[in-house]
């Protein structure tokens, strides 16, 4: 009885702001009630460290459908990109256990079909999050998924089965409404089957990695230091999904995790460009306005 008496008295300081509670940390007495977890700043990803699940949706819209085998392939991209981020985090001396394959863990798996013609434009991303994110809070087994795999941290793939560009909308800081984070990825990239790179990049993306390809002000990746990135880290995932010889590898990845996306995500808490360039970080699986599409 005494412990159930401390865990309601932590609760209570935690909604009032005496103790910041985020995705990721696990707790002894159980989870948050749902409510409270849509609270938490880092968003549904939370900070990839520890225990985290990748829901899979598979969108079936207007002119393209999921066929069972072309399932099969995205899952075996989620399975490298798994482990690949597993490897990496073990470089920079943190565990990272992720849980993708839907076939091993079928309530990691659903069917979304819609009416739209989904494409990879603003506009229709835009409308599709939107939906999906309703969809998620109406019908996906949130709580339970929390409780089984005992833990607060679910980042969402909408796997498209037709060409277009990836992206992923993440949560950040100052919105109020839209808390689950997802990455579309689409199966092929200019009619040529996409890269498990591209997945794990978008995945990435959904625990606080930085594009490092092109300009965020916010963030304090400028010019000189897309520049910079270019000629020091030039394999560095979130800089490029290709390999050094400029080929996309359907089932490998060669590139890495630099130290700069390694400090994003929270793996490193120092990193020597912080010294020349303005970047910011925020806190750990944190964006803030202005960096919510990636």
């Amino acid at each position: 009885m005494k412990y159930k008496v401390i865990w309601i008295m932590i609760l209570l300081l935690a909604c009032v702001g005496g103790i910041e509670m985020t995705s990721g940390e696990a707790n002894a007495a159980g989870r948050v009630a749902k409510e409270e977890w849509k609270k938490f700043e880092t968003g549904s990803a939370g900070v990839l460290e520890g225990k985290s699940i990748i829901v899979s949706i598979f969108i079936d819209d207007k002119n393209s459908k999921w066929t069972e085998a072309a399932k099969k392939k995205a899952n075996r991209k989620l399975g490298v990109s798994e482990r690949y981020i597993e490897k990496q985090a073990k470089r920079y001396g943190k565990k990272v256990d992720l849980v993708t394959d839907i076939y091993q863990n079928t309530d990691l798996c659903y069917v979304y079909q819609t009416k739209m013609n989904v494409n990879d434009t603003d506009k229709k991303q835009d409308k599709l999050y939107r939906k999906i994110h309703k969809y998620i809070d109406t019908t996906l087994p949130i709580t339970e998924l929390r409780e089984k795999y005992d833990t607060d941290s679910i980042g969402f793939v909408l796997h498209m089965n037709k060409s277009g560009v990836s992206s992923t909308a993440v949560h950040y800081i100052e919105d109020t409404k839209y808390f689950y984070e997802c990455a579309t990825l689409f199966s092929k990239f200019e009619g040529v089957p996409e890269g498990a790179a591209t997945y794990a990049h978008e995945i990435l993306h959904l625990y606080g990695a930085r594009d490092l390809y092109n300009e965020s002000l916010q963030d304090g990746i400028t010019f000189s230091f897309v520049k910079y990135i270019a000629k020091r880290h030039p394999n560095d995932i979130m800089f490029s999904t290709y390999t050094m010889s400029g080929k996309q590898l359907t089932y490998r990845i060669k590139n890495e995790v630099s130290r700069v996306t390694a400090y994003y995500l929270g793996w490193k808490k120092k990193i020597l460009e912080k010294k020349k360039y303005p970047l910011m970080r925020h806190k750990k699986g944190c964006f803030s306005e202005g960096t919510a599409w990636k």
